[in-house]
């Protein structure tokens, strides 16, 4: 179980805000990459591949062992600190370099994992085109999260359309039906567009039911009960209007781990969210179990940006914080 605590004095509310930014700004800058504000197609234009970082980055593997290997490495390093990270996508790199990846789907996948946006969308086009009419629809859904990352919405909707062209046959058909229209329902929220939105998740949950997948069927309920809770989270009341009692409250949620739900606990004082601590299983999350708790602290407010690449996990902690703010008076 790895535990975040995050905090907040009146007093150091602005300085939080400051520093939160300064780090996001360092985060975009540390892989190559332009703050969010630019265009997808203004990065793809401008990037330089490979970043500047890649020939400073040590990677302490044998090139020799085979990709099988490797990708398991990879993403044990994906999983720790910046530095491991940056190991982790120079070995994909190298690989891909020497034409040992498999298919090529994890070169894109893994940067996208890594936060490198604007490299996952240099990558997808190509690889997309290669298993056109096999239904590579997590190829899709990442693609269309890179150009929403960067305010690209009618590229994003195209490309999830696009998805929905392109389906993997039976049994694996209708998960994967759900699958988009869940994302149509974050690419909606995120345009402003609650009732089409609405429509998708509705759409999402009713085929997670009816999936007839012969492999991890028991992970279904959980997927519908992460949209079920989207649904619950978009008919909230604004905190700024709450009333909120002195105290600490829990409240838990599905994440994106099997191994455990995501668990938070909030120190109230004075009617204002003081600290939020989260208890987590998740592995990749890109820094999101610092992040929204950050943004939640600095807003007052569950109505939070995402972190792109960690969905999952970012409305898992929203949900938890909503549970646990109605313990304290919020309805």
């Amino acid at each position: 179980m790895k535990s975040v605590r995050v905090e907040m004095e009146a007093g150091l509310r602005l300085l939080g805000l400051l520093c939160v930014c300064a780090a996001i700004e360092c985060a975009a800058a540390a892989v190559g990459e332009a703050p969010v504000q630019r265009s997808a197609a203004d990065v793809v234009a401008s990037l330089k591949l490979p970043p500047d970082w890649i020939d400073s980055t040590p990677v302490e593997w044998d090139l020799n062992r085979p990709w099988k290997e490797a990708r398991l490495e990879i993403r044990r390093l994906l999983a720790l600190d910046e530095a491991r990270v940056r190991q982790g996508v120079k070995l994909t790199w190298l690989y891909a370099q020497k034409g040992d990846i498999g298919d090529g789907h994890e070169l894109p996948m893994y940067l996208f994992m890594s936060g490198n946006y604007g490299w996952a969308l240099r990558q997808y086009p190509s690889f997309l085109e290669r298993q056109r009419g096999q239904g590579p629809t997590h190829a899709y859904l990442c693609y269309a999260s890179c150009l929403a990352h960067f305010g690209d919405f009618a590229a994003a909707q195209a490309v999830l359309e696009q998805a929905s062209r392109d389906l993997p046959p039976a049994p694996w058909r209708i998960t994967n039906q759900a699958n988009i229209h869940n994302q149509l329902g974050d690419l909606y929220g995120q345009m402003g567009q609650a009732s089409r939105a609405r429509e998708h998740y509705l759409e999402a949950a009713r085929l997670y039911g009816i999936s007839d997948q012969p492999y991890g069927r028991h992970l279904l309920p959980r997927k519908a009960a992460q949209v079920h809770a989207k649904l619950r989270l978009m008919t909230m009341a604004s905190l700024g209007a709450a009333r909120l009692r002195d105290g600490a409250y829990s409240g838990r949620s599905i994440g994106y781990s099997d191994q455990g739900d995501i668990q938070v606990r909030i120190r109230v004082l004075g009617g204002r969210i003081a600290s939020i601590d989260v208890d987590h299983q998740e592995k990749i999350e890109l820094g999101a179990t610092r992040i929204i708790p950050q943004r939640i602290l600095e807003r007052q407010s569950l109505s939070v940006d995402g972190v792109t690449g960690a969905t999952v996990t970012c409305q898992g902690i929203v949900e938890a914080t909503y549970r646990a703010l109605a313990q304290a008076g919020w309805q």
